[in-house]
């Protein structure tokens, strides 16, 4: 784990793009939480907090974690505010390795605990004390200051096709979406990065997942792709634009990580799997040679 200049360790962040293994298979990405944790020590909450079944899904989580050989799995089923300020819940914070959010419904998780004790107790834990922090699909898209909610799957880049939230502000500077390539969401995130073009936006496939180390690179593991929108955009007609005009973005780049690419937080530069950095990609040359090779036609 990365360290602070003097506070403690930071913990990592493990961002699922929903719909990950956990009904045999690998399911290397769980096993990956496991093992952050602290394998046959780890002592995982599942807050089922978004599921519209959340005791159902807890019961599944909790049996994958068991076979997965942790110490302990402990239930967060919050359904109401104060749920989460109980001393049962803030104690468990407080032994607790890791933090697992299920999918289901981003809105309700934050509403449920964005502020509680038990909030402030994980995030201090995240940025002082090592702590775990992963979640799926609703759980990850929460995890971004300010998370996307809902919007077409077939709109168009328009304001009018996305709504957004604040969410609870773990991973700062970036706007996550999940089941990304499967369900068509690249113009939904592209209308966000042209209202916000200094974020940075995560489009994380299905059984796939980023293992984020705060404030310094992020690593992709799982069977699909995660793509990253970022660069120095020059033009976008958002400050002008209306909720329902179709809007304007030049410059943007997108990259497209699989398996074992990595990402650089700080420099914004993709970071191959045997640990070399992308350069900058520098200015393309005049096209006059070219033109000259092809002739005039004569």
């Amino acid at each position: 784990m990365s360290k602070t200049d003097g506070s403690g360790k930071v913990g990592r962040l493990v961002v699922i793009g929903g719909a990950e293994e956990k009904d045999g298979g690998e399911m290397d990405i769980l096993k990956r939480v496991v093992e952050l944790a602290g394998g046959d020590k780890a002592r995982i909450i599942v807050c089922s907090s978004p599921a519209g079944e959340a005791e159902e899904v807890f019961e599944t989580y909790r049996k994958v974690f068991q076979e997965l050989g942790v110490a302990e799995v402990i239930a967060a089923v919050i359904e109401e505010r104060n749920e989460a300020d109980v001393p049962e819940m803030l104690e468990a914070m407080q032994r607790a390795t890791a933090v697992f959010f299920t999918g289901g419904d981003q809105l309700k998780l934050v509403a449920l605990i964005a502020g509680t004790h038990f909030a402030e107790g994980m995030r201090d834990r995240l940025f002082h004390d090592g702590l775990i922090v992963a979640g799926t699909s609703a759980g990850a898209a929460a995890m971004s200051s300010v998370m996307l909610i809902g919007g077409s799957n077939e709109g168009s880049v328009r304001r009018a096709d996305v709504s957004l939230a604040p969410g609870l502000g773990l991973w700062r500077d970036t706007v996550v979406d999940t089941h990304f390539n499967q369900r068509g969401r690249v113009s939904r995130l592209m209308t966000v990065f042209a209202h916000n073009p200094q974020i940075l936006g995560i489009g994380i496939d299905e059984n796939t997942s980023v293992e984020v180390e705060l404030g310094e690179r992020f690593t992709v593991l799982g069977e699909a792709a995660v793509m990253v929108f970022n660069g120095h955009v020059t033009h976008s007609s958002a400050p002008k634009a209306s909720d329902e005009d179709v809007l304007a973005l030049t410059d943007a780049l997108v990259h497209v990580l699989p398996k074992g690419y990595g990402f650089d937080l700080q420099t914004h530069r993709p970071i191959l799997p045997n640990g070399n950095r992308v350069d900058t990609p520098t200015k393309p040359t005049s096209g006059g040679s070219r033109t000259a090779e092809l002739g005039t036609g004569d």
